[in-house]
């Protein structure tokens, strides 16, 4: 009986060490994200950064996933973390969706507002579905 259990046991662990990394290698994920003062049309970032004056135009994130499937729709979320007495802490600033027809890339794009972004520390949450998928710190600093 012991054989038994152990038999099934080693078996089931094979299966998860085996198995399980194939099976969350099909589904999208995002393997590059990158933030700074512009991005090209084929999605690569200009002036990487994650320090940003509060005069910039817009902040802009690059971003490649992988395992993505027509229609995967990826939704950027940027947030406000602490910018003191401007915003309550993790103020949801803006969002936008893109769904995809399966190549993989897009941006999201922050707008700078009409005084300029409050000096303090953001997050911009890249979700794929209703899961975060990658989440990139920046800041707002003063020169």
């Amino acid at each position: 009986m012991r054989r038994t259990v152990r038999a099934v046991a080693s078996c089931c662990l094979v299966m998860i060490f085996c198995v399980g990394p194939a099976i969350a290698a099909d589904r999208p994920r995002i393997t590059k994200a990158v933030l700074g003062t512009g991005v090209t049309d084929k999605y690569e970032i200009v002036n990487a950064t994650s320090e940003f004056p509060p005069d910039a135009p817009a902040i802009y994130c690059a971003w490649k996933a992988e395992g993505v499937m027509p229609g995967t729709h990826f939704r950027g979320v940027f947030i406000a973390e602490d910018v003191g007495n401007v915003a309550p802490p993790n103020y949801k600033i803006d969002e936008a969706t893109v769904n995809l027809d399966g190549d993989g890339a897009g941006s999201f794009t922050l707008s700078k507002p009409n005084n300029g972004f409050p000096v303090g520390k953001y997050r911009l949450e890249i979700h794929i579905g209703e899961d975060i998928a990658k989440t990139l710190k920046f800041a707002i600093k003063t020169k």
